[in-house]
Parts: structure tokens; sequence; C-alpha cells
């Protein structure tokens, strides 16, 4: 039988022919089973798709690299920069049909970006008039009146309005950045299809004027290419009012269905772009493997970082990190710590196979290399020179141990902590990174000049295998391969366990009431030695209940409170030093950030309610994995393991003991059940610490971004961003934020996962209620109660009973076991 279908029929068989015979004949015996049914059904419910994120500064080769991975020479993903209005991911998976579906975003957003354009356009305007130098210093400049805001709400005016005020300073060594650039690119690509085109700003403000059927302002004659695209984008616009997505199949005409995949893709469309999803085939593609393009540092503004978090935190089973030539760098660590990536492995550090995320290393621009160091080569004694595929290959073994090196030397950065729990996460962490880290050092370029064949533009590698992409499709091929059969096995283990114990548990039934009734002075005495065996387990095992239930209900509500306390003290520590290497940051980009509710990306990228959160998260995931969420965990399986030890120890006396008294098959049943529940008590108690993992991670996030952008916007109610001193006075609000940032969080944090323990806590009593009173179940299974005689006596219900048991049992789509037989 096929896997899925065998564990399809036997929920099936449970659902429509087990379940209402034990509603009839043993109700008791239903509530152990239905933990085991919801997660096979789970279970199966979960894709055998694996997510495979990637991540990389812009500009690095990392959309090329997605493409060349995904679909060979054909361009399926936006590439060359362009930045989108607010942050994208793209997905790229398998369809036999080429397909695309994309979802755009909202009208205002266009709005949004023509209004900082105009904003922009009509200060420098003014300046120009008064012989000034355009300056973005007063935010009441910007505030326009101007028509474009009917298609705005205040958040994303005031983000326009921010956009366009902004004059990027001058920092030493480091490139100016203006804000607006990133809009002006947008609305070139928009406008003219071309992010690079000469188009000035007043042109392309009256193209946008013209798209959002305003009039335009400037007096622009706007060509007739570009109408054609206004046109276009006009019709996207209406369409947004009613749904905002649009599909499309590749049919007939081929060509139509890849321009107009490129025109959402990379074209003139893709800022309007809110989410695409491709569908392509290829091999890669076909093992199930979804490739996910996350948006590159530099490009996105603030919501990236909740983009990319998504992906990271909740889907991924690998990261692929993009670098080049320079390698990991400190930059690559901070994308690590941002993305969210760092924080996960930490927090599941007491437990790694909870929440497995692999991370690779792709070397892009490796062709570059190689083909600078050919030009700048000195011809050899004979007049020739190396080939540059020589050049490439010796390139790729020599960044292999060098990339290595460079990410271990990165991670030992994230520096020491005092507090044990912290260190020991860290360590395992890192370890977790550099066991698993692969190096491929890749040339996309040269892969698509293969594949295209173009006598004007040949590679000079000789073979796909030469440009590495063939060894990294083939790792992700390996990874979706090990993914699916860990899915294969954890659906097996479930169906197991689920399967012997729905038979164990008819079984037991069948025994019961095919067991002739035993005569009374012999079941006397039989339980009268049973009891001088039983006193004391009962004893113990009323107080290993008593320790568990004080365990979960009140020692880790105490405790809870505690790690907080000590997770803030080290996070206190960390979030101070972070804020200190924020003094050589230039005034107008920390005014900027402050301005902006501590978020700002311009020369240098600053988001505190982000990087505090992280600095803060990230010790509390370290010190509640290590001492809380492990010993959860243990107690959970030594509390099961203890019950089903005692249960065989009863068991075993009984077997010695009782001669024909036992029925021996009953109590084998009994043993395998008790150890089936045992196991399931386990998984429960599993799962509900990393559910409970994964529902901190995101509230705690939550809790703390709120006290920081309050700060800052008191700071800026107060004016005291305005006027000298105005880097001491944000100096000192940070200063000040380390301390209060991590106390606000504090009592937040300790009700999130008070709160959030107590679901782990029902589960845990509800599986632990399910399971009964096993010592009790197995003395009765040894000597009935004279009740339990009585009513089995009844030769008629016992013949339907058991007919009933036969009818059952014949339907079942597990093979039997042969000691059925021995109740017949």
């Amino acid at each position: 039988m096929k896997a899925i279908e065998k564990e399809q029929e036997l929920l099936d068989w449970f659902e429509h022919i087990v379940r209402p015979f034990f509603e009839r004949n043993a109700k008791d015996r239903i509530a152990a089973l239905e933990n085991d049914q919801a997660r096979l059904r789970r279970l199966l419910s979960e894709s055998d798709e694996v997510t495979v994120c990637f991540l990389g500064n812009s500009g690095i080769g990392k959309s090329t690299l997605l493409n060349a991975l995904a679909a060979g020479a054909n361009q399926v993903l936006p590439a060359g920069g362009i930045g989108p209005l607010t942050a994208q991911a793209t997905e790229v998976h398998y369809s036999s049909l080429p397909s695309f579906k994309v979802t755009y975003h909202a009208r205002k957003y266009l709005w949004q970006v023509a209004f900082a354009l105009e904003s922009r356009l009509t200060h420098q305007q003014k300046a120009t008039k008064k012989g000034q130098v355009a300056q973005g210093d007063d935010a009441a400049q910007f505030d326009l009146g101007s028509d474009l805001q009917e298609g705005l709400d205040d958040e994303a005016r005031r983000e326009a309005v921010a956009a366009a005020q902004h004059t990027a300073p001058i920092e030493s060594g480091v490139p100016n950045h203006d804000p607006l650039e990133a809009n002006i690119k947008q609305a070139k690509q928009i406008v003219t299809g071309n992010q690079f085109s000469d188009k000035p700003l007043h042109y392309l403000v009256d193209a946008l004027r013209l798209a959002c059927d305003i009039e335009p302002r400037w007096l622009s004659f706007i060509d007739a290419e570009d109408m054609k695209r206004i046109e276009r984008i006009k019709q996207v616009l209406k369409l947004t009012k009613e749904s905002r997505t649009y599909a499309r199949k590749q049919e007939d005409d081929q060509r139509a269905f890849l321009d107009d995949m490129k025109d959402h893709a990379a074209g003139f469309l893709s800022p309007l772009i809110e989410r695409i999803e491709v569908g392509w085939p290829s091999k890669v593609l076909e093992s199930g493997v979804i490739l996910v393009d996350l948006p590159g540092v530099g490009i996105a503004q603030d919501s990236y970082r909740d983009v990319t978090k998504h992906y990271v935190r909740e889907k991924a089973r690998a990261v692929v990190i993009v670098v080049d030539r320079a390698g990991p760098t400190e930059s690559t660590v901070d994308l690590l710590r941002s993305s969210g990536y760092w924080d996960r492995l930490v927090g599941a550090a007491d437990d790694p196979q909870s929440d497995p995320c692999s991370m690779l290393i792709a070397v892009t621009k490796v062709d570059d290399v190689a083909a600078e160091e050919w030009r700048n080569m000195s011809p050899r004694d004979d007049g020739t020179k190396p080939k540059k595929r020589e050049i490439f290959a010796r390139l790729t073994e020599e960044f292999k141990p060098r990339m290595r090196s460079q990410i271990a030397d990165q991670l030992s950065q994230i520096g020491d902590s005092d507090n044990e729990s912290v260190q020991t996460a860290r360590e395992q962490a890192r370890a977790a990174i550099l066991t698993s880290l692969e190096i491929h050092p890749v040339s996309a370029p040269e892969l698509r000049k293969l594949l295209l064949d173009d006598e004007e533009d040949r590679a000079f590698l000789q073979t796909e295998d030469q440009t590495g992409l063939p060894q990294l499709q083939e790792s992700l091929v390996t990874l979706a391969t090990r993914e699916k059969e860990n899915r294969r096995t954890r659906i097996h283990d479930v169906y197991e366990r689920f399967s012997n114990t729905l038979l164990n548990e008819l079984y037991i039934v069948e025994g019961q009431w095919r067991e002739r009734s035993r005569a009374a002075d012999e079941a006397e005495k039989l339980a009268s030695a049973l009891e001088e065996i039983l006193d004391p387990k009962r004893k113990e095992y009323d107080r290993r209940v008593g320790a568990f239930r004080e365990f979960l209900d009140e020692t880790v509500q105490a405790k809870i409170a505690g790690l907080v306390i000590e997770a803030r003290g080290v996070a206190e520590t960390e979030v101070n030093n972070y804020l200190r290497s924020l003094q050589g940051a230039h005034w107008a980009t920390l005014r900027a950030a402050v301005r902006r509710g501590g978020c700002f990306y311009g020369s240098r990228a600053i988001n505190l309610p982000d990087d505090i959160s992280n600095y803060f998260q990230e010790p509390m995931a370290a010190v509640w994995g290590q001492k809380l969420l492990r010993d959860i965990r243990t107690r959970t399986s030594d509390f099961s393991t203890d019950i089903a030890t005692m249960v065989e120890e009863i068991c075993f006396w009984a077997n010695e003991n009782g001669g024909a008294q036992v029925n021996a098959a009953l109590l084998e049943n009994q043993k395998t059940r008790i150890a089936s529940q045992a196991a399931q008590m386990k998984q429960v108690g599993k799962e509900a610490v990393d559910e409970l993992r994964e529902i901190v991670k995101a509230k705690l996030n939550d809790a703390m971004r709120k006290p920081i952008r309050g700060a800052c916007e008191k700071f800026v109610d107060n004016g005291e961003d305005i006027g000298p001193g105005v880097k001491n006075r944000i100096m000192e609000l940070f200063r000040k934020l380390a301390n209060q940032a991590t106390i606000s969080a504090q009592v937040p944090a300790i009700t999130i996962l008070q709160s959030n323990f107590a679901q782990v806590r029902a589960e845990i009593h509800t599986a632990f209620e399910q399971w009964g009173s096993p010592i009790e179940e197995t003395a009765d299974l040894i000597v009935e109660r004279h009740e339990k005689r009585i009513k089995r006596s009844d030769a008629q219900k016992r013949n339907r009973i058991l007919a009933e048991l036969d009818e059952v049992l014949g339907k079942c789509p597990v093979e039997l076991p042969k000691r059925v037989a021995e109740f017949a």
C-alpha cells in the first residue's frame, strides 16, 4: 500500500468503525487515542516542500544566482537592484507548466512614491527661488496639501514626507545615501522600464500623477512608450480596488507569457508587486524545494526585516547566505542576527532537532575575480597565460577553506557572556552552523552563457559542472530528500504507535470479554497477594504524580520570573554595547532614526526596536531554553518512563505469581499500551515546548517594540530633535533606552511566558488525564472487580460484543499480530 494511503485508511478505520464501537462499549478508551489521531492528521496535512531562503546584500548577485538555480537561462525573478515599494519575498516552486501569480500593492503605495517625489521637487523649487541650497530640516516644509495626499492614510503620508525630507549627511568613508533615491529608481522603473533612465524628476512626477488619474502639474510631455506603461498601470490600480491578485500560466503563446512574467518579475510592474510566486519545471524544484528570494539589505526599507524574519524564523529549512569575493564579513553576522536566524539557533540550542535550519554559503562573482586576475597576469616565458577556467577552478578551491575560516571568525565576534546558559547556547549555535555548513563558489552568469550558447557572448568555462551550480542544486535536492525522509519517519512513528495502541485497546476489551470467570476464592487469594505489592506502588505513583503536578503548576511559574530577570541583566549589557556602537554615526542619521520611531536606513542602517529586541530576545531564548524548556521535556519524559516502568513491574509480578489465574496476553497488551502512552506523553511535552518557543518569539518582539517607539516619539514631541547639541541628547536617549527598554520588556516577558506556558501545562494535563490511572487499570486486568465480573457474565451481551469486535478487527487495515489467537 502506498505511503499516506495506509495512514489515511487507519484514520478512517478509527473514525468510522473503532470509535463508534468504543462509544457503545468502552467510552473510557477513546480519550487515550485522540492525541495521536490529531497528531497523525496534522503530519499528513503538512507539505513535503522544503523552503530555502536566500539572504545577502543588494547587488551581490543573489537574484541572478536564484534564477540560474531555478530556471537555467530564463529570468523568472527580479534582478538588478530594483527596490520594491515595500519589502517583498519572491517564491519559486515546481510546476509542470510555467506560471506566476502576483499580489499587487494597495493603490496607496504608488501614491506614496508620487507624493514623496513631488514633495522633494516642490521643496527644491522653493529653495532655488530663494537662492538657497535645498535642505531637509523641517517637516512642515513638505506638508504641501497636494492632491496626491487624498490617496494616502496618515502613516503613508508621514513615510512619504520622511523620505522627501531627509538629505543624507556626508560621512567620512561612507557613500552618500539619499533615502529618496530608492523611490526615484522605482519611479523610473515604473514609468520608463529602466531604473537608470535619465528622465528628470518633474517628468517622473507628472507620469505618476497620470497613472494615479490626476492631472499633471509640471507641464511634462510624456513619451508614447511610457504612456503605454502608464495605461497598463492604471488597469492594475483599478484591479487593486477589488482583487489585488493576477495569475497566468504559459499556454500556446510562450513569448507573450514570458514577456508578461518579465514585466511583473523584473520589468516596469515589479515595483508594484507585494508578493510573487513563480511556478517552473526544473529538477531542483521538482524535488520539493521552494526557493525564496528575500529582500536584499540596502534596498528594502523598515519592513524588510518583518518579511525576512517571517520566512527565516518560521518557514526556512535552510538559508543560503550569498557573498562575493570578500566572503562573510561583519555585515553577514549582522544579517544573521537581524533576519532572526541566529536567535532561532540559540533558542533551539537545547534541542537542535526541534527546529533544524542548516546554512550554506554561495560565493558569487568568482568569474569576475578570475577574469580580473587573468587580465592582470603577466605572460609566462613562453608568452602564454593560464586559461581563465584554470584560474576559476583554483579560486573555487581556495575560497572554500577561506570562507569557512571567515565565518568561524565572524561568529566568534558574537561575544562571550558571563552567563553560563547564554554562553552554552551560543557555543552550541556556532557549532550547529559550522557542523552543517557548505561552501559553494558559483558562477551563474557563466552557466547562463553556456546554456544560451551565443557566439557573441561565449563562456570561458566549458561545462556546467565547472560553474558550481549543479553541485549547489544537488545539495538542495539532497536537503529536500532528507527532509522528506524525516517527515516520513515522523509519520511512520506516529502511525505505528497509533495502530499499536488502537489494537491493544481492542485486544484488552476482547480479552476481558472472552475470559471465563474465575472462582471467587481464587480471585480473592490473588487480589490479597496483589495488594501487598500494589500498596507501595500506589504510594509511589501518587508521589510522582504530585511532584509532577507541582512542577507544572507552581515550580515553573515561579521559575519563569527569575529566568526573565536573569536574562534581562545579560540583555541590558548587550543593548548598552550596541547603542554605544552608534556613537560614530552622523547626527543627522541618528536624528532621522529617532524621528521615524527608531528606524532609518541611510548611510547606516538603524532599527532600534528590532535591534534592541534582538539583543534582549537572544539571551532570553538562551536562558529559558537551557534552564526551562529542556527541564520541561526532561521531567515529562522521566515521569512517563517511570510510570511505564511501574506498570511493567506489576505485570512481571503477576506473571510470576498469578499462575493460571493471570491472562498473560492481556498483561502484555497492557504493557505495550502504557509504553505507547508514555511515548505519546513525551511527544506531547516536546511539541508543546516547541509551540511555546515559536509563540513567545513573536510576542516578545512585539512587546519590545512599543516602548522604544514611544520613547522616540516623546523625544520628538518635546522638540528635543531640534537645535544645538542634538547628538548628545540622542545619545543620552539611547543610554536611557538600554535600561528602560529591557525593564519595560521584563513584565510583559514574564506575562507572555507564564500565560503561554499555561497552554503547555493544559496540553500536558489533558494528555495526563487521558492516560487515566495506569496502576489501577493494570490491577483490574490482573484481578477484575466483582461488579465487572458480574457484568461480563451475561452470555448474550458477551456474544454480541465479541461479534462486533470480530467485525471491527476484520476491517482493520493493519496486519493483525498472531497473539489475537490467544483470546479465541
